[in-house]
């Protein structure tokens, strides 16, 4: 199977929430590539099978995939995949509760991220720092944060739009807005 359709198999297995067959194919993809000589799409595959190991909890097997991808990206010099690496790494991190880390990664993959240029992908990383704040007990800096990442939200959702109204009240209040 050429390694478009392996990729292309794997997203759509993605999609429909089969995270394990995913992660396979994923892995199968990152070999392909690596074997081709394809070192950026072999990272951009390993990558998405930390995502997929994250959507289906087994974070032991997220956080090396996510790890090797962000090596090589950074060996790549290639700071767009970089950033989005950081981003999915401190996700994760989150959820296995190292917030430390998962803090240091979010705040390097937003130094790189152009808030003109990348609002979406900075939106979705302020909100999950906003979230590690929140863990770490710096909630005026977590509330900042989050409501930071919910002001460049295209299309919020009902949800989206009644936090960043209750956030707003109690940032003003603290003299931050």
């Amino acid at each position: 199977m050429p390694n478009s359709d392996l990729q292309a198999a794997a997203l759509a297995a993605y999609q429909k929430g089969n995270f394990a067959e995913a992660a396979a194919k994923f892995e199968e993809a990152a070999s392909a590539f690596r074997a081709e000589g394809d070192r950026a799409m072999a990272a951009e595959m390993l990558n998405n099978l930390g995502v997929a190991h994250r959507a289906a909890k087994n974070y032991s097997a997220a956080l090396p995939a996510l790890e090797t991808a962000l090596a090589e990206f950074r060996a790549l010099d290639d700071k767009p995949r970089t950033a989005q690496a950081l981003g999915n790494l401190g996700s994760v991190l989150l959820e296995t509760g190292d917030l430390k880390r998962a803090a240091d990664a979010l705040n390097d993959s937003l130094s790189l991220l152009d808030p003109q240029k990348d609002k979406v992908a900075r939106s979705e990383v302020l909100r999950v720092l906003g979230e590690v704040r929140l863990k770490q007990g710096k909630y005026v800096e977590g509330m900042m944060d989050y409501e930071a990442g919910l002001r460049d939200v295209e299309k919020p959702s009902a949800q989206q739009k009644w936090l960043k109204k209750l956030l707003e009240k109690p940032l003003r209040m603290l003299g931050r807005k």
